[in-house]
């Protein structure tokens, strides 16, 4: 099953696995893989099943859609490595399952290359090149010749600086090298870290023959141990590759052969072969120069990669044990508070005291508030989404939040005021989210204002020519100092201590700014705190493809 991996863009990170047999639109109005570059038209491209795969279509965008940094002028065949740039998104097509093997199930890389341990295909060195040697950038190219080599080499750091994955990585290598060196077949293969073994990472023919590839080990083994890029044929006249009992080269037929290992800073990652029969062409030096380089810029980028794949495992890992930690007091501190009221309850049943009873059962009840919260706060931080947009009166909105909060307020002592804007037109608004930023908003001002003495004003307003509302958020608590204002909206930073998650206000930044809209503190420590919600009153303005950006747009 294909898999679109964005790399960059506003959106990095984000995968979608295409439904087989179903069209799937690329853009801002998409359903399945909604993008929030403002460069990407809502309707920019459109990806399409085919019988033996999927192709890629330019749907009339603003801003273009390039296929492997190329524009799309026509509707293109999908390979697995190929880079789709759209505006500022960069994405990845990730078909590493799909080896086209048709009217079959694919086949391992590794099931589909066999390295002649027989000998039975002897070889002979015509020339080579060193891991390290200047001469594999062409010394005195001819001038079509250094055009060609430059362009491949500019293709190869294109592809080096947006892929992460090792096995994309040589499948973008093998594409450039059938592009630009004739060639029947060809393989990578890559050294496992942990096992040390040698296996098959991407296998490439020309044509649609799929038979099993088989090559010299000996040509193999001494590209390893030597790390020299080796130009050889497979006639039998070099004594390095013979082996006692070694038959003819029959049963392969004389080939050209450049085999080059892929070498990083420290070790030898890995080999490049590519093949073609000598009839159809003879490889020269500067095609084995050609590949060596390639081969040694994609050792020094499959070893920067497996880099930035453990850098962002530990990272992970990393950001699960901050996770774990900035929630595990809280979670403990909930669990306590319901075992003491379902104490209390017990105690009042033993009792027959219903006084006792509800006494205990709103301990309960708070907790059960707090821990369902704490489960939606998460769910709304954790999941990436378009708003839902509807026709929504902000202050119906407000009021639903205040009968929530009011028990919790009245417990505390505290003084709630609404002050509802008058004419507030209705606004586009994903309703349930707005609620929870308002609810997140409100909840915090009354945790933070003294007992008794506490007080928090809630009001909204309507701004004609911004077309925006603005719901005001205001209490006479301790107020914010400057530094700490900074950070609230930080995820997991609480000033509450073990009484707080720190996800509330993460939260409803979040949700504003997939409204488009923005959050507002104001505080003076002492005196209290001000939090403004402005929210566009047609966010789907902002998402009208008449209103994309250009690419060099501010």
């Amino acid at each position: 099953m294909p898999t679109i991996l964005i790399l960059q863009g506003p959106d990095k990170g984000l995968r979608y696995d295409p439904t087989e047999g179903e069209l799937v639109l690329l853009g801002r109005a998409s359903e399945a893989l909604p993008l929030t570059d403002f460069t990407v038209s809502r309707r920019h491209a459109e990806l399409r099943p085919t019988g033996r795969g999927w192709t890629l279509d330019d749907l009339k965008s603003a801003n273009g859609t390039y296929l492997n940094g190329r524009r799309l002028e026509r509707p293109m065949r999908l390979k697995h490595g190929d880079q789709i740039r759209m505006g500022a998104t960069l994405m990845v097509w990730d078909a590493a399952e799909e080896l086209d093997t048709e009217g079959g199930a694919a086949t391992p890389a590794s099931a589909l290359v066999d390295l002649d341990s027989a000998e039975r295909t002897p070889a002979s060195i015509i020339g080579s090149v060193g891991s390290g040697d200047d001469s594999m950038i062409l010394a005195s190219p001819a001038a079509a010749e250094a055009v060609r080599s430059w362009r491949v080499m500019s293709a190869l750091l294109d592809a080096v600086g947006a892929i992460l994955s090792p096995q994309q990585l040589c499948e973008r290598v093998m594409d450039l090298i059938f592009e630009e060196v004739p060639a029947d077949r060809g393989f990578v293969l890559l050294r496992d870290p942990k096992q040390g073994k040698y296996e098959a990472e991407v296998v490439r023919w020309q044509d649609d023959a799929r038979d099993r590839i088989r090559a010299s080990k000996s040509i193999v083994d001494h590209v390893i141990s030597t790390r020299e890029g080796v130009l050889c044929s497979n006639a039998m006249n070099d004594a390095r590759f013979a082996r006692p009992g070694g038959g003819g080269s029959q049963e392969i037929g004389l080939r050209s052969v450049i085999c080059v290992p892929l070498v990083s800073r420290k070790e030898i990652l890995g080999v490049l072969y590519v093949d073609c029969a000598m009839g159809r062409h003879i490889y020269t030096e500067e095609q084995l120069r050609l590949v060596a380089a390639i081969g040694q810029m994609a050792g020094l980028s499959i070893e920067d990669a497996r880099l930035v794949n453990e850098r962002m495992r530990t990272e992970r890992l990393a950001a699960a044990g901050e996770t774990v930690a900035a929630l595990s007091h809280y979670i403990k501190n909930i669990l306590q508070g319901m075992m003491g009221g379902s104490d209390v309850v017990e105690m009042g049943l033993r009792g027959q005291s219903l006084a006792t009873v509800d006494q205990g059962w709103q301990i309960v009840q708070r907790n059960l508030d707090k821990i369902y919260s704490l489960t939606m706060n998460m769910l709304a931080y954790a999941k990436k989404r378009e708003p839902r947009l509807d026709p929504v009166q902000v202050n119906d909105v407000v009021a639903d939040v205040i009968k929530l909060v009011q028990r919790r307020a009245d417990d505390k002592g505290v003084t709630l005021r609404t002050n509802p804007g008058a004419h507030m037109p209705a606004i586009m608004m994903d309703e349930d989210g707005v609620h929870q930023v308002v609810l997140n908003i409100v909840v915090n001002a009354i945790d933070a204002v003294p007992k008794l003495s506490g007080m928090v004003t809630i009001s909204t307003s309507y701004d004609a020519a911004a077309d925006e509302a603005t719901i005001t958020v205001g209490d006479n608590g301790p107020g914010i100092s400057a530094e700490l204002r900074e950070r609230i909206f930080e995820v997991f930073y609480s000033t509450k201590g073990h009484g707080g998650t720190g996800l509330g206000l993460a939260v409803a930044k979040k949700i504003v700014d997939e409204h488009r809209g923005r959050i507002q503190v104001d505080s003076i420590p002492g005196e209290g705190t001000l939090i403004r919600i402005h929210l566009p009153a047609n966010p789907k303005k902002l998402y009208d493809s008449s209103a994309t950006h250009g690419p060099g747009s501010g």
